[in-house]
């Protein structure tokens, strides 16, 4: 298991399957590859794959819906190799970037 992850929480005031919809289209904006997908828990797990500076990494995605009827996402993101020394700061820039793409599709009602 790699030894850099990003970890963010954020909430919608949507219902959770109008939030999955959106990640999955994040997802395919961003080009990102599909690894993983349970429909009846919530989860998915996109990978970005390697290029010349970085071994790549996965992107794990966790929905709920809270006490408060809004939707809960949580997304993690964690290198490939542990031992990349810039892999915080690209995980970070990749979970923003997931966000701002996702806020696009679900503006605030």
């Amino acid at each position: 298991m790699s030894g850099v992850r990003v970890e963010r929480n954020y909430f919608y005031s949507y219902n959770i399957d109008a939030v999955l919809d959106a990640v999955m289209r994040t997802g395919a904006q961003l080009k990102l590859g599909l690894t993983g997908m349970d429909r009846m828990a919530y989860r998915v797990v996109f990978s970005n794959g390697p290029s010349l500076l970085s071994w790549g990494e996965s992107i794990h995605i966790a929905l709920g819906v809270l006490p408060d009827g809004r939707t809960g996402i949580n997304i993690v993101s964690m290198s490939n190799l542990g031992t990349e020394f810039s892999a915080r700061s690209r995980n970070e820039k990749n979970v923003n970037n997931f966000i701002s793409a996702l806020n696009a599709y679900l503006p605030p009602v």
